[in-house]
């Protein structure tokens, strides 16, 4: 059940990932082809738009990592380590990036509320509010990050799975 719903969940994220780059690609090479072929109808917010695409996209890319086994892992310490060590350091790996992530998503929550109470706007021409178009992109991201970190370690999985090394016997 639960390997059902991560792989649906990922696979849902890497879809939203993949359209928010195409629309982070789109908007700013259209931006900047709009300035060089009709410099009279450019826009001064493509980039700033794109930009938003890419920070979403990247915020919500740690959750599929991790799902996956690819998040952050230091091999090369780790892989040094004998079996045994090899399982706690993953352990506290995963405490501490869970402790992390639920941190960030807090303190997330936090800039996006003091955002929208002072009602922080783009420099651009769209005035966009930051608080809804910038930084409630943290705690999503971390939210989401969190939830499937705990989804994990109720099916006993870390955020990483350490390569097989050529040779090692244990």
């Amino acid at each position: 059940m639960i390997d059902t719903l991560l792989k649906a969940w990922s696979r849902l994220e890497t879809v939203l990932i993949g359209l928010l780059v195409l629309c982070a690609l789109f908007t700013f090479m259209g931006g900047a082809a709009v300035r060089v072929l009709a410099p009279q109808h450019a826009v001064d917010w493509a980039d700033e738009v794109a930009l938003y695409f890419i920070v979403w996209a990247s915020i919500i890319a740690g959750s599929v990592l991790a799902a996956e086994g690819r998040h952050i892992n230091t091999e090369i310490v780790t892989g040094a380590l004998p079996a045994r060590w090899q399982k706690a350091a993953a352990i506290f790996t995963f405490v501490l990036t869970l402790a992390f992530c639920a941190t960030m998503a807090w303190y997330g929550w936090e800039a996006f509320e003091f955002s929208k109470m002072l009602d922080d706007r783009s420099g651009s021409s769209l005035r966009t509010p930051q608080a809804w178009f910038l930084f409630l992109a943290l705690p999503v991201g971390m939210g989401l990050m969190v939830a499937k970190m705990l989804l994990l370690a109720i099916k006993g999985r870390g955020i990483t799975t350490a390569p097989e090394i050529p040779g090692k016997v244990e």
